[in-house]
């Protein structure tokens, strides 16, 4: 509850100049994430999940990091500036890692549930269209 409180009151003291740099995820957090362990290579996992250090990418979307909070090393919440589907909107993101580092929990994605996303391997994250850019729109060049 803490964490959401100081998640609410950073959203709250963003100043302008945050659009022109972005903040730093931690380490423990980036790579490519994905459905299921057997989803990493697959090109058709809606749940995938890309972060690096100053932007994420959902399956039809990107968020640029304008803010990173962590709790406890396993625990980050943070504010985006999202693209995607040819809208733009400011957002949230809150993430769980687990003990081992290999499961991710997402309770921002689905409103009321939370999505476990797995790690993926470096070897299964560098295929064809693995970059942290956001895919064009499905039906655009």
């Amino acid at each position: 509850m803490k964490l959401v409180a100081l998640f609410s009151f950073a959203v709250l003291c963003i100043p302008s100049v945050a659009y022109a740099s972005a903040s730093v995820v931690p380490s423990q957090f980036i790579g490519h994430w994905a459905g299921s362990p057997d989803s990493c290579n697959s090109q058709g996992d809606d749940l995938v999940l890309r972060i690096d250090p100053t932007q994420i990418s959902y399956w039809e979307s990107h968020g640029l990091v304008l803010a990173a909070i962590t709790r406890d090393h396993n625990e980050l919440a943070l504010i985006l500036d999202f693209t995607g589907e040819g809208e733009a909107w400011l957002g949230t993101a809150l993430f769980r890692l687990s003990e081992d580092g290999q499961q991710l929990t997402d309770s921002t994605t689905v409103p009321g549930q939370d999505v476990v996303r797995y790690k993926c391997t470096v070897a299964a994250a560098t295929g064809p269209n693995q970059s942290f850019k956001p895919n064009p729109l499905r039906g655009s060049a």
